[in-house]
């Protein structure tokens, strides 16, 4: 029998996976500048710690979750998303005691949905979560760092924010959604209809252009909010204005996942249809997940939406030593020789020179070391910068200068 890959899944290797590691570098090295730590979670959690702070009604826990029973019952799901599993362990694990405590993760997720082109049944994500600060700054310190690494890895990209109010304002607009909507069931599709008994608010998630329609008139819980979010939603632009971030105000933006609050944002770029990066502020979810209440806010990043819009080009490095009538023991020497001393060295075992500097290039070393007995004899090397074609001989300490 001959194996395939899973439907959904994908096997990286060569150049691919080296962009995956340099898209993960640039991630690191830019949220380690805002202090934030790295926390790693199990790929499975106990099933309800999604179904209660994604949501229930949500298309990801009624449609896309990966769930199992171990052998003693436990019903368990492949984490389709990174922050409950996050929020769950600083509450677990008592990581609560200095605030604001800032945290990232990169991991592979789940979920079973139709395969895409930028779209996986397991995905890589990066993100960031912020525990302990509710200031309109931490908001906007996402956001930053989320742009900072777009423009990085070369992407230029749209971003989108909304402010879905706090509890009071929300319960309020939701009343009102509602009555307008009731009306209008029978015209909704059938996940509209769920949404309307689970929350309301993701109507405006839906594509379909009938439902569009229906709810196209109605007022936005953006025109909605009570002053105390009206005043934090401006200043969150103003702080945005002040960096310099460009952004559009999209009144209809809720974001997917229930435990969302207050302000919520999302990162597209031209030729991906779905969002390349998005987050948002989640103050309940720490409480409602067992913790005491603490504000949160957070992003997340997802690798493959962004894989074939990332600029990148592949390093060349390390040596590649090859030997004219040398022995095996000489050109292992050598090659000991560079990596004690931290340099990528690779002994080319065929008897063609050409063939080791072809197999050089394409392998995208940086220099080929040549060897030959009037090498051996000189004590030097001739060491050849595949990049520029200079060629030069030299001792071996000298290699390392290079």
């Amino acid at each position: 029998m001959k194996y395939q890959v899973p439907r959904g899944t994908q096997d990286y290797f060569g150049v691919e996976i080296e962009k995956i590691d340099y898209i993960f570098n640039v991630f690191k090295e830019i949220v380690s500048l805002y202090n934030f730590k790295k926390i790693k979670t199990p790929v499975f959690e106990d099933a309800s710690l999604f179904t209660r702070s994604i949501g229930e009604g949500s298309e990801i826990v009624t449609k896309q979750m990966y769930t199992f029973k171990d052998r003693a019952g436990r019903l368990l799901a492949l984490r389709p998303e990174g922050t409950a599993p996050v929020v769950r362990a600083v509450i677990a694990d008592n990581l609560l005691k200095n605030l604001p405590l800032k945290l990232y993760y990169i991991g592979e997720m789940f979920r079973y949905e139709r395969p895409q082109k930028d779209r996986r049944r397991e995905f890589l994500q990066m993100g960031a979560e912020i525990f302990g600060g509710k200031e309109a700054v931490f908001d906007v310190e996402l956001v930053e760092i989320s742009s900072k690494i777009f423009k990085k890895l070369g992407i230029q990209y749209t971003l989108k924010i909304n402010y879905i109010g706090c509890i009071n304002c929300r319960t309020d607009y939701t009343q009102n959604l509602k009555r307008h909507l009731k009306k209008k069931l029978k015209l909704l599709c059938e996940d509209c209809r769920q949404r309307f008994e689970k929350n309301v608010l993701r109507v405006f998630d839906c594509k379909n252009p009938q439902c569009q329609k229906v709810f196209s008139d109605f007022p936005t819980i953006t025109q909605n909010l009570c002053e105390d979010c009206r005043q934090n939603f401006e200043k969150i632009k103003s702080l945005l204005d002040a960096k310099k971030i460009k952004y559009e105000v999209a009144e209809k933006l809720v974001r997917g996942l229930d435990y969302y609050n207050g302000f919520v944002f999302e990162f597209f770029t031209s030729g991906i249809r779905d969002a390349i990066g998005a987050g948002g502020r989640y103050d309940s979810l720490v409480e409602e997940l067992g913790g005491r209440p603490t504000p949160a806010c957070g992003f997340a990043i997802g690798v493959e939406r962004i894989l074939p819009v990332v600029k990148f080009e592949k390093k060349r490095e390390g040596f590649l030593i090859a030997g004219i009538g040398i022995s095996e023991e000489k050109l292992e020497e050598l090659a000991d020789f560079l990596r004690e001393n931290f340099k990528k060295a690779f002994v080319f075992r065929k008897k063609k020179i050409s063939d080791a500097l072809k197999f050089a290039s394409d392998e995208n070393f940086l220099y080929a070391i040549i060897i030959g007995e009037d090498e051996l004899k000189e004590g030097v090397y001739s060491v050849k910068n595949l990049y520029t074609g200079e060629q030069k001989k030299l001792k071996k300490e000298e290699i390392l200068k290079l």
